[in-house]
């Protein structure tokens, strides 16, 4: 018992940030906010509102008081809080001290201080509960922002300090997701709408040139399968998350905790399988080269490795959002909690994630040039053309990337973001819109058409143009339009020569078939000319 117990401490200590319903308070963690929306800003079935309900306690070894003191502001007024004592000291709970003093009221004993020489933009709710239960204490939202919940409990001159369980529950008008979240919702509704529609366009395409279909073509509808799964996956967890009212968020239950794995590890596989298979294309494969060896397949297997390693970083990225809580590092309850190893990790897989995204991409853009090269020297104007665009497609995004990116810095220097406005959700909306319209670029350009087909069927380009290997006839089952040009030409010579459909064989030694040659009969007269004399004139044969 005393197992679970720790454990669950431990849960509501790794608590996760980017929910909001019910969460959890303890000595470990005595604070947490969250952005809520006012009912006029965002409408919704439910008054929104802050309730608190103290679940356990247990006074430590001699303490003196067996309260639990709470406050709930909005973040922006964490000045009106507390009193100085001196320059350097700050104290937050009124004492028996501070009321000798004259800082404090002697009906604010154990409260929450609340300057009354600072006016709060919001109302600040100081009260000390001494029951288990919600003890009425119930905080209206009348104003759109950021609202923190802190507590504290004060043992005096005990040997240990109290224990606790608070549990908090921020209701927003519209359902349990913040204010922050609850803008993904719509728009990931939205992209999974958008790439549902994308897929069966595709498909029907697929199924109008079923005989016609390229690997790449293939692997491009399986990409475009999977987004379409993991944008279902992402919308359905926020639209299960905003709906649930019985499950603890903080910690997390273990059915929202399941579902955000899911979400996470899709999201993980996204954006290196995209680049590995926009490397592939970008090299060539099956259009200009029919087999993928020499430079390209070093290309590409280099692609495939540095693709693991931003999968590797991406699966550990999710895992450690999924413990890390960003909330205000000191507070009225203390410092919080120490979440700055969680962060520097953020941190370095991100680097590493967003390091080896450039480099694919680089090595896109550098197969492309290439191609584009190589093309030209061998005058196709029709493939040049097409890669022409894809080209231009990356180079455009890549230029809207470093664009965004900008921006978002110079908005964070410049303090432009809010609880409701943050860089990850402003950057996650950017880059989501961006790898839409690259992609649907993409899979528009190589979709499935007779053209396409026939380019990489009659692919004139030799391999070893990339690579020192000597050039390899297809033999077997592969059929080159070239070889099947010389079928027929061969085929009208030899009707010219016999048109009663017997083969002439021809070989590298005439001289030992001369005799042979010269016992062939003669061709009809539609073949030669009849003299008046009756001597043959000109024979073809």
């Amino acid at each position: 018992m005393r197992l679970q117990r720790l454990l669950f401490l431990v849960l509501c200590t790794l608590a996760s940030s980017v929910l909001a319903e019910k969460v959890c308070l303890t000595r470990f963690s005595p604070q947490f906010c969250t952005s809520m929306y006012s009912k006029q800003d965002w409408d919704g079935d439910i008054e929104p509102h802050i309730e608190v309900n103290l679940q356990y306690f247990k006074s430590g070894d001699d303490n003196v008081h067996s309260s639990l003191s709470v406050v709930i502001f909005e973040y922006s007024d964490m000045d009106a809080l507390g009193v100085k004592v001196s320059d350097y000291s700050t104290h937050y709970l009124c004492s028996e001290q501070l009321v000798d003093q004259g800082l404090c009221d002697t009906s604010e004993l154990h409260q929450f201080i609340v300057n009354k020489n600072v006016t709060p933009k919001a109302e600040v709710l100081s009260s000390v509960l001494t029951s288990y239960g919600d003890n009425g204490l119930q905080y209206k939202i009348l104003k759109t922002g950021y609202y923190c919940v802190a507590c504290s409990s004060p043992h005096g001159l005990g040997k240990s300090p109290n224990r606790y369980l608070l549990q908090v529950d921020f209701q927003n008008s519209f359902g349990s997701l913040p204010a922050a979240e609850i803008p993904k919702l719509k728009f990931h509704g939205l992209l999974a709408v958008l790439y549902a529609v994308s897929l069966f366009v595709y498909l029907f395409q697929l199924f109008m040139h079923r005989s016609e279909i390229l690997v790449i073509q293939k692997s491009l509808a399986w990409l475009l399968a999977y987004l379409t799964l993991e944008s279902i996956f992402t919308w359905s967890f926020f639209a299960f998350v905003n709906h649930n009212k019985t499950n603890l968020l903080h910690p997390t239950g273990d059915e929202i905790m399941f579902y955000q794995i899911c979400v996470s590890l899709l999201s993980a596989f996204k954006i290196p399988s995209a680049l590995v298979l926009l490397v592939l294309i970008s090299a060539g494969y099956e259009i200009v080269f029919p087999k993928s060896n020499g430079k390209p397949a070093k290309t590409v297997r280099l692609a495939c490795a540095i693709g693991f390693s931003n999968l590797l970083a991406g699966v550990l990225f999710f895992a450690f959002s999924c413990f890390t809580v960003s909330q205000p590092q000191s507070g009225p309850a203390g410092r919080g909690f120490e979440g700055d190893d969680y962060e520097m990790g953020l941190w370095f897989l991100g680097i590493v994630r967003a390091i080896s995204s450039v480099i694919c991409y680089y090595m896109a853009l550098s197969a492309l040039w290439e191609i584009k090269k190589l093309l030209a020297e061998d005058k196709q104007h029709a493939k040049l053309k097409l890669y022409q665009r894809l080209f231009w497609v990356l180079s455009i995004s890549a230029l809207l990337m470093i664009s965004t990116a900008i921006i978002l810095i110079m908005l964070k220097i410049n303090n432009s973001f809010t609880a409701l406005k943050t860089l990850s959700s402003l950057f996650d909306f950017c880059s989501s819109c961006l790898f839409f319209a690259v992609f649907t670029c993409v899979v528009f350009l190589f979709r499935p058409s007779h053209e396409l087909y026939l380019w990489a069927c009659r692919n004139k380009v030799p391999e070893n143009e990339f690579s020192e290997e000597p050039h390899v006839v297809a033999s077997g089952g592969e059929i080159e339009f070239d070889d099947l040009d010389e079928q027929e030409n061969a085929q009208l010579m030899s009707s010219s020569g016999n048109p009663l459909g017997d083969t002439l064989e021809f070989d590298l030694n005439r001289e030992h078939h001369k005799g042979e040659h010269a016992q062939i009969s003669s061709p009809p007269p539609s073949y030669s000319e009849v003299q008046n004399d009756g001597s043959e004139g000109l024979d073809f044969s």
